[in-house]
Protein backbone atom coordinates (compact mmCIF):
# COMPACT_ATOMS: atom_id res chain seq x y z
CA UNK A 1 0.00 0.00 0.00
CA UNK A 2 1.40 3.60 -0.96
CA UNK A 3 1.70 5.74 1.49
CA UNK A 4 -0.63 8.71 0.66
CA UNK A 5 1.87 12.20 0.92
CA UNK A 6 1.31 15.10 3.00
CA UNK A 7 1.02 18.75 2.35
CA UNK A 8 4.12 20.09 0.36
CA UNK A 9 6.38 21.76 2.89
CA UNK A 10 6.02 25.67 2.83
CA UNK A 11 8.85 27.87 1.72
CA UNK A 12 10.38 30.50 3.98
CA UNK A 13 9.09 33.00 2.52
CA UNK A 14 5.42 31.94 2.35
CA UNK A 15 5.61 30.05 6.30
CA UNK A 16 6.87 33.24 6.85
CA UNK A 17 4.21 35.81 5.39
CA UNK A 18 1.49 33.02 7.19
CA UNK A 19 2.55 33.71 10.38
CA UNK A 20 2.35 37.87 9.85
CA UNK A 21 -1.13 36.96 8.55
CA UNK A 22 -2.08 34.79 11.71
CA UNK A 23 -0.54 38.15 13.69
CA UNK A 24 -2.87 40.36 11.70
CA UNK A 25 -6.07 38.12 11.81
CA UNK A 26 -5.38 38.35 15.65
CA UNK A 27 -5.17 42.19 15.69
CA UNK A 28 -9.25 42.16 15.48
CA UNK A 29 -9.30 41.18 19.05
CA UNK A 30 -6.45 42.74 20.78
CA UNK A 31 -3.25 45.11 20.35
CA UNK A 32 -0.37 43.46 18.77
CA UNK A 33 1.83 43.13 22.00
CA UNK A 34 -0.87 41.45 23.50
CA UNK A 35 0.15 38.71 20.81
CA UNK A 36 1.22 35.46 22.62
CA UNK A 37 3.74 33.71 20.24
CA UNK A 38 2.61 30.36 21.78
CA UNK A 39 -1.22 31.05 20.26
CA UNK A 40 1.03 32.22 16.80
CA UNK A 41 2.30 28.79 17.01
CA UNK A 42 -0.72 26.84 17.33
CA UNK A 43 -2.57 28.79 14.58
CA UNK A 44 0.09 27.96 12.38
CA UNK A 45 0.40 24.39 13.57
CA UNK A 46 4.09 24.77 14.28
CA UNK A 47 6.34 25.06 16.90
CA UNK A 48 6.97 28.11 19.16
CA UNK A 49 10.62 27.57 18.29
CA UNK A 50 10.05 27.62 14.50
CA UNK A 51 8.25 31.02 14.85
CA UNK A 52 11.80 31.98 16.84
CA UNK A 53 13.33 30.67 13.88
CA UNK A 54 11.89 33.36 11.74
CA UNK A 55 11.60 35.88 13.95
CA UNK A 56 14.49 36.37 16.43
CA UNK A 57 12.71 38.66 19.22
CA UNK A 58 9.33 39.05 19.58
CA UNK A 59 9.91 42.69 18.48
CA UNK A 60 10.81 41.40 15.07
CA UNK A 61 7.43 39.74 14.90
CA UNK A 62 5.63 42.87 16.08
CA UNK A 63 7.09 45.16 13.90
CA UNK A 64 6.88 42.47 10.90
CA UNK A 65 2.90 42.59 11.37
CA UNK A 66 2.93 46.44 11.84
CA UNK A 67 4.99 46.88 8.62
CA UNK A 68 2.30 44.22 6.58
CA UNK A 69 -0.88 46.01 8.17
CA UNK A 70 0.91 49.39 6.66
CA UNK A 71 0.92 48.27 3.41
CA UNK A 72 -2.68 46.78 3.44
CA UNK A 73 -3.63 49.87 4.63
CA UNK A 74 -1.87 51.19 1.47
CA UNK A 75 -3.35 48.89 -0.74
CA UNK A 76 -6.70 49.91 0.22
CA UNK A 77 -6.93 53.35 -0.34
CA UNK A 78 -5.37 53.51 -3.99
CA UNK A 79 -4.34 56.54 -5.87
CA UNK A 80 -5.73 57.24 -9.00
CA UNK A 81 -3.34 59.33 -11.14
CA UNK A 82 -6.37 60.10 -13.49
CA UNK A 83 -8.55 62.32 -11.45
CA UNK A 84 -8.15 65.79 -10.29
CA UNK A 85 -6.97 66.85 -6.76
CA UNK A 86 -10.33 67.02 -5.08
CA UNK A 87 -11.56 63.69 -6.75
CA UNK A 88 -8.48 61.79 -6.20
CA UNK A 89 -8.64 62.86 -2.39
CA UNK A 90 -12.41 62.16 -2.09
CA UNK A 91 -11.87 58.79 -3.07
CA UNK A 92 -8.94 58.27 -0.79
CA UNK A 93 -10.52 59.27 1.68
CA UNK A 94 -13.67 56.97 1.08
CA UNK A 95 -11.66 54.17 0.86
CA UNK A 96 -9.90 54.82 3.91
CA UNK A 97 -13.24 55.17 5.98
CA UNK A 98 -14.36 51.68 4.66
CA UNK A 99 -11.48 49.81 5.18
CA UNK A 100 -11.72 51.14 8.82
CA UNK A 101 -15.59 50.48 8.85
CA UNK A 102 -14.69 46.46 7.97
CA UNK A 103 -11.24 46.11 10.12
CA UNK A 104 -12.21 48.23 12.73
CA UNK A 105 -10.56 46.10 15.46
CA UNK A 106 -7.48 45.31 14.12
CA UNK A 107 -7.45 48.91 12.98
CA UNK A 108 -7.92 50.07 16.96
CA UNK A 109 -5.24 47.58 18.01
CA UNK A 110 -2.62 49.08 15.55
CA UNK A 111 -3.19 52.52 15.95
CA UNK A 112 -3.86 53.12 19.49
CA UNK A 113 -1.64 50.09 20.70
CA UNK A 114 0.54 49.11 18.33
CA UNK A 115 4.13 49.54 19.66
CA UNK A 116 3.75 48.21 23.52
CA UNK A 117 7.27 50.70 24.06
CA UNK A 118 8.99 48.34 21.67
CA UNK A 119 11.68 50.40 19.64
CA UNK A 120 11.45 48.04 16.88
CA UNK A 121 8.19 48.54 16.43
CA UNK A 122 7.81 52.30 17.14
CA UNK A 123 10.62 52.30 14.14
CA UNK A 124 8.30 50.80 11.93
CA UNK A 125 5.57 52.58 12.79
CA UNK A 126 7.12 55.87 12.27
CA UNK A 127 8.36 54.21 9.08
CA UNK A 128 4.86 53.37 8.16
CA UNK A 129 3.00 57.19 8.69
CA UNK A 130 6.14 58.33 6.84
CA UNK A 131 5.52 56.51 4.12
CA UNK A 132 1.53 57.38 4.27
CA UNK A 133 2.63 61.40 4.72
CA UNK A 134 4.40 61.31 0.95
CA UNK A 135 1.50 58.71 -0.28
CA UNK A 136 -1.30 62.21 0.55
CA UNK A 137 1.01 64.72 -0.51
CA UNK A 138 1.50 62.63 -3.75
CA UNK A 139 -2.38 62.72 -4.10
CA UNK A 140 -2.66 66.49 -3.40
CA UNK A 141 0.01 67.18 -5.86
CA UNK A 142 1.87 69.34 -3.40
CA UNK A 143 5.59 70.21 -4.32
CA UNK A 144 6.81 70.89 -0.85
CA UNK A 145 8.43 68.27 1.29
CA UNK A 146 9.71 70.65 4.07
CA UNK A 147 9.72 69.15 7.69
CA UNK A 148 6.57 71.87 8.60
CA UNK A 149 4.43 70.87 5.77
CA UNK A 150 5.06 66.58 6.86
CA UNK A 151 4.42 67.39 10.05
CA UNK A 152 1.06 69.12 9.48
CA UNK A 153 0.11 66.14 7.21
CA UNK A 154 1.38 64.11 10.04
CA UNK A 155 -1.08 66.19 12.42
CA UNK A 156 -4.10 65.51 9.35
CA UNK A 157 -3.44 61.58 9.12
CA UNK A 158 -4.27 61.63 13.27
CA UNK A 159 -7.62 63.38 12.45
CA UNK A 160 -8.57 60.92 9.74
CA UNK A 161 -7.83 58.26 12.27
CA UNK A 162 -9.79 59.48 14.77
CA UNK A 163 -12.54 60.67 12.31
CA UNK A 164 -12.97 57.24 10.56
CA UNK A 165 -13.23 55.59 13.94
CA UNK A 166 -15.95 57.92 15.02
CA UNK A 167 -17.60 57.89 11.35
CA UNK A 168 -18.19 53.95 12.23
CA UNK A 169 -21.24 54.72 14.37
CA UNK A 170 -21.90 58.66 13.54
CA UNK A 171 -24.90 59.32 11.99
CA UNK A 172 -23.24 62.03 10.11
CA UNK A 173 -23.22 61.24 6.24
CA UNK A 174 -20.28 59.98 4.96
CA UNK A 175 -20.06 62.10 2.44
CA UNK A 176 -19.77 65.35 4.63
CA UNK A 177 -17.16 63.79 6.58
CA UNK A 178 -15.41 62.71 3.49
CA UNK A 179 -15.44 66.47 2.71
CA UNK A 180 -14.64 67.72 6.34
CA UNK A 181 -12.02 65.69 5.69
CA UNK A 182 -10.81 66.58 2.42
CA UNK A 183 -11.22 70.38 3.07
CA UNK A 184 -9.24 70.29 6.09
CA UNK A 185 -5.74 68.34 4.75
CA UNK A 186 -5.77 71.42 1.45
CA UNK A 187 -6.61 73.84 4.55
CA UNK A 188 -3.67 72.43 6.45
CA UNK A 189 -1.28 72.48 3.47
CA UNK A 190 -1.92 76.19 2.79
CA UNK A 191 -1.45 77.11 6.40
CA UNK A 192 1.34 75.25 6.51
CA UNK A 193 2.57 76.87 3.24
CA UNK A 194 2.29 80.62 4.22
CA UNK A 195 4.18 79.83 7.84
CA UNK A 196 6.87 78.59 5.70
CA UNK A 197 7.15 81.49 3.45
CA UNK A 198 6.46 83.57 6.76
CA UNK A 199 9.67 81.95 8.37
CA UNK A 200 11.69 82.20 5.44
CA UNK A 201 10.92 85.66 5.15
CA UNK A 202 11.61 86.26 8.74
CA UNK A 203 15.23 84.50 8.23
CA UNK A 204 15.97 86.82 5.07
CA UNK A 205 15.38 89.77 7.28
CA UNK A 206 17.67 89.29 9.79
Amino acid sequence: MRAVPGPPRMSAQDRRQQLVDIGLDLLATRSIHELAMDEVAAEAGVSRTLVFHYFPSKGDYFAAVVSSAGARLMEAVPRDPDTDVQTRLRMMVTAFLKFVQRKRGAYVALVRGASGGDPKVLAVLDEVRSGHVIRWLDAAEWPARDELTQLAVRGWLGSLEEAALAATTSSVPREVVVELLVQGLLADLERAARLASGQEASAGGR
